[in-house]
């Protein structure tokens, strides 16, 4: 008997008032953040009319730290040429002295310079690598052991859509 008095004697239970003003303002916010992150990169790039992408359905987006580029007729570190290509082989990179050609010292360079400026950053850099289809396996294997040798482990293969 003692119970049920003493619930009677409690008021019924009102629950509170939603608030929806601050939680509307906190999905704008989100909204916003996300539309800003997840837009569409609009950097595109341009080729050389030499060069002939392998054709793939990757899907796969593409960042663009560094940019190298290998053609029929050079070897481009950005928009710099760095080697020249005669008979299909890069002149100046021996297979057994991968660490005394000019592409090993501009990526070695470039990642000492990158690592002084942004001491913050991650230290796995991607190269976006686009070669020639028509190229042998041996000139673009070279170019990757040497880029692998400068501390660029990490390569995304540019290749035209099909």
């Amino acid at each position: 008997m003692a119970l049920g008095k003493r619930r009677k004697g409690v008021g019924q239970f009102v629950p509170p008032k939603l608030q929806i003003t601050s939680m509307m303002d906190m999905f704008t916010i989100i909204l916003i953040f996300l539309l800003f992150s997840f837009s569409d990169k609009p950097e595109t790039i341009t080729l050389d009319k030499d060069l002939k992408l392998p054709a793939s359905t990757a899907k796969l987006d593409y960042n663009d730290n560094i940019k190298l580029i290998l053609s029929q007729k050079d070897l481009k570190l950005g928009d710099e040429v760095i080697a020249r290509l005669k008979n299909g082989k890069i002149v100046g990179l021996e297979p057994g002295k991968l660490k005394e050609s000019a592409l090993y010292e501009k990526l070695k360079s470039f990642k000492d310079q990158k690592m002084s400026t942004q001491e913050d950053r991650a230290q796995k850099e991607t190269i976006l690598f686009l070669c020639d289809s028509r190229l042998s396996f041996k000139t673009i294997n070279s170019v990757v052991k040497t880029a692998g040798m400068a501390g660029y482990p990490n390569f995304q293969f540019g290749v035209l859509k099909k």
